[in-house]
């Protein structure tokens, strides 16, 4: 598998996601042809990956699989690297890592990949948190980290009206942040709480 990352049941419906990260080896070396779940050599954008165990059972021995969605960047690429149908130049990112369910069965994505904004990675800046539908697969992002950040660390207050989220290493790299307290401050990893100015649940 492509660096299986986090792991998300979907509580409404059983269904099981993982995040593949991404595989630089993949169609490269012989042990990890393309196929499957796996679709693309030099994987660098990564997928999420889905299935349901037989009669919703988790003690079942067989399994429906398919690919909720295949990241990839469609204003660079025409081809399969531009990702799944779902993918386009507003919700584009790489590397999906961090994964979860809440309440209301909304699939939320956080990013730990390419910040470099160039080449195979243009127009996706920063590491970032998404929302996607998982009936309909419709993604949009809802944030967006400091600059060498990994968001990661999602969990929800039980009211569903604030969401905590890490900000990993910004700055890492000696690259340019000055988070969360601006000016010339040092860059420190941060727990943020977000909550709507309307009080209302979070995704809603």
């Amino acid at each position: 598998m492509d660096r299986p990352e986090w792991v998300a049941v979907n509580h409404k419906t059983k269904t099981v996601c993982c995040t593949l990260t991404n595989n630089k080896y993949r169609g490269k070396k012989d042990n990890q042809p393309v196929g499957g779940p796996n679709p693309r050599a030099n994987n660098k954008y990564g997928q999420i990956v889905r299935w349901n165990e037989t009669n919703g059972d988790n003690s079942a021995t067989t399994f429906k699989w398919d690919l909720f969605l295949v990241a990839g960047n469609p204003t660079v690429h025409q081809d399969f690297y531009a990702g799944s149908a779902n993918i386009n130049d507003e919700n584009m990112f790489n590397s999906p890592d961090g994964l979860g369910f809440d309440n209301d069965g909304r699939l939320w994505i956080l990013t730990d990949g390419k910040y470099s904004n160039e080449g195979d990675f243009a127009g996706m800046g920063n590491n970032q948190m998404l929302c996607a539908d998982p009936q309909t697969g419709e993604v949009r992002r809802f944030a967006t980290g400091p600059i060498a950040c990994e968001i990661t660390g999602l969990t929800f207050s039980p009211d569903q009206r604030t969401v905590f989220v890490g900000v990993q290493h910004p700055g890492e790299d000696d690259k340019p942040s000055h988070f969360p307290a601006g000016g010339n401050s040092k860059p420190r990893s941060t727990i943020m709480a977000i909550q709507r100015t309307d009080g209302g649940i979070i995704g809603a």
